[in-house]
């Protein structure tokens, strides 16, 4: 489940052609760019350095069954890199326009609201990328 809450966290990010813009990508960017610019899990594809940002990491963070136990307490978190703490926290901006308080969708998976849980900047120890790091709340269906 968590990879596929990933997917629909990556899904939603790419349907907005301003963040996209933001990450110097288009929506008919081919697999290697986007992979340049969005990684899913905590370990980069690339190494991230002054040259390769912007760039956006998702990953899952521990959740819990809630009460109903078809029903997952989820948590996701997003790191935002940028040439500067200006850039990092405008790419979160447009993330937090495009996942709070809406739904997420993927292939075999559905969610409740998506709600920020917690945001701050984060020191990257990058020379020349500032870090923004957002952490969601979002619990879905378990589907198995």
């Amino acid at each position: 489940m968590s990879l596929q809450l990933i997917d629909a966290v990556q899904n939603a990010l790419k349907e907005d052609s301003e963040l996209m813009s933001m990450l110097k990508l288009t929506p008919s960017s081919s697999s290697a760019d986007v992979v340049k610019r969005f990684t899913k899990g905590m370990e980069p594809e690339i190494t991230v350095s002054k040259d390769t940002v912007p760039h956006i990491c998702q990953y899952v963070m521990p959740g819990r069954y809630a009460t109903n136990p078809l029903v997952f307490e989820g948590k996701f978190c997003i790191d935002f890199y940028g040439k500067t703490a200006y850039e990092a926290k405008l790419l979160f901006e447009r993330a937090f326009k495009t996942l709070h308080e809406k739904k997420l969708f993927a292939q075999g998976f559905m969610s409740y609201l998506c709600v920020l849980s917690y945001d701050s900047d984060f020191a990257t120890g990058i020379q020349g990328a500032k870090g923004y790091k957002a952490i969601f709340d979002v619990d879905y269906l378990r589907m198995n």
